[in-house]
């Protein structure tokens, strides 16, 4: 009798697993088509409780927190629309629809002082690290990691005749050869390149990474939001902030955070005005 009782659960616990994604993806599909065809129609709010239904259950996806974030905008919840923004652009950074919005939404915060735009030489320097996704940055990083290992091989073995004739092969693709130089130079120059992108890609991929997992940047949801010299309401009012500006989250007690803005100001708040990204 056990082992009969043994096997059916089994047996139906491998129905479930084989079923259950199928008919999840289904349902979850049907209530963002749903969504969608609310949000067509101009109701916004019905449009936002189908959305945030689905991410409830779990569900990441930059197109779906990309629609969240516009009904929000559309009802002027500036701050979620911020949030839903922000947590689309971390899944596709390159993609100029939720760069754009995303541009619109923060030109319309109270809090404008806060909002900083890199310059031309932040972007310039830094367009790995903005245009990469986390799972992108760490796919980058393996692939240079190989290359400067193989590299790093070639170099030790240069004066073996595989190598040399595997360089010959390969070197018309060396930048040294332009400036003349000869095989151990252009080896020595690809090995410097290659550890200066390898330790840049590493280091972005990892603190991408630290962000998501960690999520110590938060939005301010609240339209506005008083900021204590500690965690109380008997603390005293420092500043005021507003809905759709950025905070770090530097420490966090029962129903408190501690957050710290530009120009070093800190203060706590109620966990409840923030959400984290």
């Amino acid at each position: 009798m056990t082992r009969r009782f043994i096997t059916l659960l089994l047996f139906l616990v491998a129905s479930v697993l084989t079923i259950a994604p199928g008919a999840f993806a289904s349902d979850i599909t049907e209530g963002i088509s749903q969504a969608n065809d609310l949000y067509e129609k101009g109701d916004y709010e019905s449009a936002i409780e189908g959305y945030a239904a689905i991410v409830e259950q779990g569900v990441v996806n930059a197109d779906l927190f990309y629609n969240l974030g516009n009904a929000y905008y559309k009802v002027g919840a500036l701050g979620r629309a911020v949030l839903y923004y922000e947590r689309a652009r971390r899944l596709a950074p390159r993609d100029a629809d939720i760069a754009h919005n995303l541009s619109l939404a923060r030109s319309l915060l109270r809090d404008g002082q806060f909002v900083s735009e890199p310059g031309k030489l932040r972007r310039a320097v830094l367009w790995i690290h903005d245009h990469l996704s986390a799972s992108e940055s760490f796919m980058l990083a393996t692939l240079l990691y190989v290359l400067l290992s193989i590299t790093i091989i070639l170099f030790v073995f240069q004066r073996t005749r595989v190598v040399s004739r595997f360089y010959g092969r390969m070197s018309v693709v060396s930048p040294g050869r332009l400036f003349g130089f000869q095989k151990r130079a252009d080896l020595a120059l690809a090995v410097g390149v290659l550890l200066i992108l390898t330790s840049t890609v590493v280091t972005s991929a990892w603190t991408k990474q630290n962000a998501e997992t960690v999520r110590r940047v938060a939005v301010i949801v609240d339209e506005e939001v008083s900021v204590f010299s500690g965690p109380g309401d008997d603390a005293t009012l420092q500043f005021k902030v507003h809905e759709g500006t950025l905070v770090d989250v530097e420490d966090a007690r029962t129903g408190w955070l501690k957050i710290e803005l530009p120009g070093e100001l800190t203060g706590w708040i109620r966990s409840a005005s923030a959400e984290r990204i």
